[in-house]
């Protein structure tokens, strides 16, 4: 197809300013650009007519060549450009590192959980129970929060689940040892059972979770998303405004890889 419309264009563009060399990728009907062997991003418009399965496809052909493959909506990158670029960088190890035990862990509230998401996160904030920053000299250089617990009655009477919701550094650093830091600190304070969280397969195979000791249980399958046109908001469909069916267009993503981390046997 090759890379033509603006804002493809713009992510070509904004690579180069980043000091990111990247190349064409001709790979049957998709616009890939291809970074250092390491990374291809799957440029997609939201005029398209791709199905959720060509893309795990497509992604898993890469895969197996030990090459990540992001897809890249319209849609994110229009709305989160910055953390689109910080992201990939992270991908490609060029970001700056910082030790995790220097840190200090601190309990946050929801507006510095919000002001440092926006931020730095690709997906933005989401709403938590438990929210821990770590800082060193006084700047917050990552962000956990977790939900409340839930009681697992199908399990045992007493096992407690918690889902990590959130995980997010600040753009341009890798923090050493940061997550487990942060993930150690909480479950001392709180003892789950077990921590449960979601990879977005769109941008991730799980390599982090894994590290971290979490067992994948669960691929789940792609989900259909509704995105309000005019603000570039996506919505899941039982969350969606009452707006008009003609507000909004219709996009999906890849599902989930859905990671457990076991803490007691049961």
């Amino acid at each position: 197809m090759g890379i033509g419309l603006i804002w493809q264009n713009s992510v070509w563009i904004a690579l180069q300013d980043n000091g990111v060399i990247a190349s064409t990728e001709i790979y049957d009907r998709y616009d890939l650009i291809l970074i250092n062997d390491k990374l291809v991003i799957n440029l997609i418009p939201l005029d398209n007519d791709y199905s959720a399965s060509e893309l795990i496809d497509l992604q898993s052909v890469y895969q197996l060549k030990n090459v990540v493959l992001v897809q890249l909506w319209e849609d994110i990158w229009l709305t989160r450009q910055e953390q689109v670029i910080g992201r990939i960088k992270s991908i490609l190890g060029l970001n700056k590192r910082l030790h995790g035990r220097k840190g200090l862990v601190t309990v946050i509230d929801q507006a510095e959980v919000d002001d440092f998401l926006i931020a730095n996160h690709i997906q933005a904030s989401a709403k938590a129970r438990y929210k821990f920053a770590l800082q060193i000299d006084g700047q917050t250089v990552a962000v956990a929060c977790f939900s409340n617990l839930r009681w697992m009655k199908g399990i045992s009477a007493s096992y407690r689940s918690v889902e990590l919701i959130r995980f997010a550094t600040l753009m341009g650093y890798t923090v050493t040892g940061g997550f487990t830091k942060l993930l150690k600190h909480f479950i001392k304070l709180i003892q789950p059972d077990d921590v449960m969280s979601y990879a977005d397969r769109d941008w991730s195979l799980g390599n982090a979770y894994e590290l971290s000791g979490f067992k994948l249980v669960e691929t789940t399958p792609p989900a259909k998303i509704w995105l309000q046109k005019e603000e570039m908001i996506r919505y899941f469909p039982h969350r969606m405004p009452d707006l008009g069916q003609d507000k909004f267009a219709a996009v999906f993503n890849t599902g989930n890889l859905k990671y457990i981390l076991y803490l007691n046997k049961v």
